[in-house]
C-alpha cells in the first residue's frame, strides 16, 4: 500500500496569522490555487480510498486536488486543538497571554487553553495509522490533513518523536509512505516542485 499524505492549502487563518487549531477556517484564494495545482500530479494515480480531516480547509483541498472525490472525513486527522484561542490572531495571543502562549507554541502543549498537547494529537493520529494498516489489499490511499497530522505520521513511521519545529511541512506538500509486510517506509517528505508561489 502506498499512502499520499497532503497538507491542506493555505487557509484564511494561515493568511491572517491566526491560531487555527480546530477552527473552521476555509482555504484562501491562494489555497484553492495550490490545491488545484495538485490535480495534475495526483490525477495519474488511481486512489482506492481518499481520507480527509473533517476541518473544512482539508476537505476543500481534497475536493480541489481530486475533483469529484468524496473523502471519508475523520476527526482523527484534525490539527492539534488549541482550545480557547482557536481563531485568534497569533499576535493577540502573545499580547494577552505572554509566556503562557509562547510556551504553548514552543512545547506544542495547548492544555493551558483547554486544548491538546503533543501526546494527545499523537494518540489520535496513531489510531488512524493503525486503521490504515487494517485496510487490506488497497494499493493507493490519499490522506488530506494538517502540518501537525503529517508530523505525527512521520513520528509513527520512524518510531521516534521529532520536535515539530524541526520538521517544516508546507501547504499542499505531498509526503509519501509505503506499508508492506507490516512495515512502514518513508519514501518522500514535503514534495512541492509543482507549486509556483
Amino acid at each position: 500500500m502506498k499512502v499520499y499524505f497532503i497538507r491542506h492549502g493555505q487557509s484564511q487563518g494561515n493568511l491572517e496569522k491566526r491560531a487555527c487549531g480546530w477552527s473552521q477556517s476555509p482555504l484562501s484564494e491562494l489555497g484553492h490555487q495550490q490545491a488545484a495545482a495538485l490535480a495534475p500530479v495526483l490525477g495519474g494515480i488511481e486512489f482506492d480510498v481518499v481520507y480527509s480531516s473533517d476541518l473544512v480547509r482539508a476537505v476543500q483541498t481534497a475536493c480541489d486536488a481530486i475533483p469529484g472525490c468524496q473523502p471519508i472525513q475523520s476527526p482523527l486527522l484534525r490539527e492539534i486543538c488549541v482550545g480557547d484561542i482557536a481563531g485568534m490572531l497569533r499576535i493577540d495571543c502573545g499580547k494577552l497571554y505572554g509566556d503562557v502562549y509562547a510556551n504553548a507554541v514552543k512545547n506544542h502543549d495547548y492544555t493551558p487553553f483547554n486544548g491538546e498537547n503533543d501526546d494527545m494529537i499523537c494518540g489520535r493520529v496513531f489510531k488512524f495509522m493503525r486503521e490504515l494498516e487494517g485496510l487490506g489489499t488497497v494499493e493507493n490511499v490519499a490522506v488530506f490533513g494538517h502540518e501537525g497530522t503529517v508530523h505525527q505520521i512521520v513520528n509513527y513511521v520512524i518510531g521516534a518523536r521529532i520536535a515539530l519545529r524541526a520538521l517544516r511541512i508546507v501547504n499542499c506538500s505531498i509526503s509519501v509512505f509505503s506499508y508492506e509486510n507490516s512495515l512502514w517506509r518513508l519514501e518522500q517528505l514535503g514534495f512541492t516542485p509543482y507549486l509556483h508561489y
